[in-house]
């Protein structure tokens, strides 16, 4: 267990919670499937998961044999992390502050957040441009080397993007800017629309299509950042 419990990669050290300050930690790493780090001069691994509709939060204190397990049919991190410090704080013997308004209190302040970067990209559009190819000039098979294979076909007049190996991540491409689309997952729940940027050659060919998140909102696993999607042979 021990093993398990070493951090094995140093992680960035969370910002201040003016009315929380003892989230604060002092160390922070990453050790074999956990998140390693400092509670109230104890060591406190922990680990978070979900999929839409829910979310769960493992919490452990090994020197005081404690541990919190927290399952949700919601998805609000400031609600497993509000009843996991408060229970750690009961068998810690501290008197928990409120953790629900203040945890609330941040959740409003990152979906407003959220909301203004949304209006501004809205805002930063250049709604008159025009792609640089045909619509039937994007389509095709494009591959990434950690992902695989990801298909843009015209379907009923439009885009339509699939991933291979994820059946949900199917949607229409709708023109943004210049290169730009919009794909909009079919799966609503997703929540995870992204921008679809095709990168032209010389001479006027694609070169690759990089992708990325259309906001802060969408949960960082999609990982839409990481893809280099190249054209695979003829189109």
């Amino acid at each position: 267990a021990r093993e398990l419990w070493r951090e094995v990669t140093p992680t960035p050290i969370g910002s201040l919670i003016p009315e929380l300050p003892h989230l604060l930690a002092e160390l922070s790493g990453y050790a074999l499937g956990l998140n390693a780090s400092d509670y109230r001069g104890h060591k406190l691994l922990q680990h978070t998961g979900g999929l839409p509709g829910y979310l769960s939060k493992v919490a452990m204190i090994p020197s005081r044999r404690l541990g919190v397990v927290v399952l949700t049919n919601q998805e609000s991190g400031a609600a497993f992390n509000s009843i996991a410090y408060h229970v750690l704080d009961h068998y810690l013997g501290v008197e928990p502050p409120d953790y629900v308004s203040v945890f609330a209190k941040l959740a409003e302040q990152n979906r407003a957040d959220w909301r203004k970067l949304e209006r501004e990209a809205a805002g930063s559009r250049d709604s008159t441009s025009r792609p640089s190819l045909p619509l039937a000039a994007y389509a095709g098979t494009y591959r990434d080397d950690w992902y695989g294979e990801v298909t843009i076909a015209r379907e009923g007049g439009r885009l339509v993007i699939r991933f291979a190996r994820t059946p949900l991540l199917v949607g229409a491409l709708h023109h943004w800017q210049h290169d730009t689309f919009l794909a909009r997952w079919r799966a609503r729940e997703l929540r995870a629309d992204a921008y679809v940027t095709f990168a032209l050659e010389a001479d006027g060919g694609i070169a690759q299509v990089r992708m990325v998140p259309i906001s802060p909102a969408v949960d960082f696993s999609f990982d839409f950042q990481d893809l280099f999607l190249r054209p695979v042979g003829d189109k």
